[in-house]
């Protein structure tokens, strides 16, 4: 027998069939925003319903999967979380934790960092201020990328590859993506973003990119700001802050490839 069949021959000898089963369910469903029942799933892996019965019920009680009233499977948080654990993950947030808090201590606000995992936002960290009411958002959760201010400032400074992948399976008009794409170049212009937020009356979203030495995303900086009784609408306090911070903690990766603008008095939208 030759080398190169006894190589294949390895290789065949160390296939694990339900994990390859697994991982084609999670690689799936991690493209989909809507959940899928069995069927639809085994119709679109080529496989039975009998081949990947137990599969899905594995991945549901491990907390991988989440299975709804009308048995449809989607994506937990499971994953995301693991990935977080990751030694360059514990690494960013340990640069960026000092930074995050002199701007808290800053603006009384209380600030959240992003990165993007498997198309996804997904909130690492987290400093709360010592104001008596204000906006923090839970570590752990994750969202679409075009759905809050910091998946847009993300989409705004990853590679046009990325995003043309991303919007392929976005399930997003045409229309609506030329829109968003057309505020990309102001964004990365201004070097932040404002805006009021998608889900909650009365609060402003700001965020920031940290970049890496060669340029590249590595989170987003964020700082939800609720408008109390008698404040302005000027956020131009909070956007200087913010990207004074964000530039602090890229320069912790290599020296800052983007210069910090001068801030309008007039949000970026």
């Amino acid at each position: 027998m030759s080398k190169t069949l006894e190589r294949n021959d390895s290789r065949l000898s160390y296939r694990v069939p339900a994990l390859e089963k697994g991982l084609e369910v999670l690689e799936l469903l991690s493209g989909i925003s809507q959940p899928l029942s069995l069927t639809d799933i085994a119709d679109r892996l080529g496989r039975t319903k009998q081949e990947l019965f137990r599969v899905m019920a594995c991945l549901n009680e491990q907390g991988y999967l989440i299975r709804d009233a009308n048995q449809g499977y989607r994506m937990s948080t499971k994953l995301f979380e693991l990935g977080a654990k990751h030694a360059s993950t514990e690494a960013l947030i340990a640069r960026a934790t000092p930074h995050m808090e002199t701007l808290t201590h800053e603006l009384n606000e209380s600030c959240h960092l992003n990165i993007v995992v498997r198309n996804k936002m997904l909130v690492i960290a987290r400093v709360d201020c010592d104001a008596d009411v204000s906006l923090a958002v839970r570590i752990g959760a994750s969202f679409k990328l075009h759905d809050r201010n910091s998946g847009h400032v993300a989409l705004s400074f990853l590679s046009d590859d990325h995003r043309q992948k991303y919007w392929e399976h976005s399930e997003q008009p045409a229309g609506q993506i030329n829109e968003w794409e057309a505020d990309y170049a102001t964004i990365r212009h201004a070097g932040f973003r404002t805006m009021e937020s998608t889900l909650i009356v009365g609060v402003q979203d700001t965020a920031a990119p940290i970049l890496g030495a060669d340029g590249r995303l590595l989170a987003v900086l964020c700082v939800s700001h609720i408008l109390r009784v008698g404040e302005s609408r000027d956020s131009t306090t909070i956007s200087s802050a913010m990207l004074r911070c964000s530039q602090s903690i890229s320069s912790e990766f290599g020296p800052p490839m983007l210069k910090v603008p001068e801030v309008e008095t007039h949000s970026v939208h």
